[in-house]
């Protein structure tokens, strides 16, 4: 789905990384936004997922923000090209919605099943937490 090569596809997870946000539409489609001030980073990055960029005036002293964003089945495609190069939290991040459109997808169904993680396995919390 990523339209790169190898290193694209590490490049844009590193700065997916820190710079996008993965949920979902409406609580129902898989969406990635990449928003920033640098027009040729955000432009690079709508190259690699084919999708357009947009610009956001903001009042001043704010710079402007340009955006690219993908959704549905084309950016549930990319997340899960994504995955094996993000850190836990990002991991977490993308395994949540793309379970989150599984699940809608099969009838009858109305919510994930099991328990809510909140920490990674093998994380203990700490002693000092109440």
């Amino acid at each position: 789905m990523i339209h790169g090569t190898r290193e694209d596809v590490i490049w844009l997870a590193g700065l997916c990384e820190g710079e996008a946000t993965f949920d979902l539409q409406r609580g129902k489609y898989p969406r990635i936004r990449v928003g920033m001030t640098d027009r040729d980073t955000v432009g690079r990055v709508a190259s690699l997922l084919d999708t357009s960029i947009r610009l956001q005036y903001r009042p001043a002293p704010a710079s402007p923000m340009w955006h690219a964003e993908l959704q549905g089945s084309r950016a549930a495609a990319a997340m899960r090209e994504l995955l094996p190069f993000m850190g836990a939290r990002r991991s977490q991040r993308i395994a949540e919605v793309l379970a989150a459109d599984t699940f809608r997808r099969i009838p009858g169904i109305k919510s994930m099943p099991g328990p809510m993680l909140a920490r990674p396995l093998g994380i203990a919390k700490p002693a000092t937490a109440a």
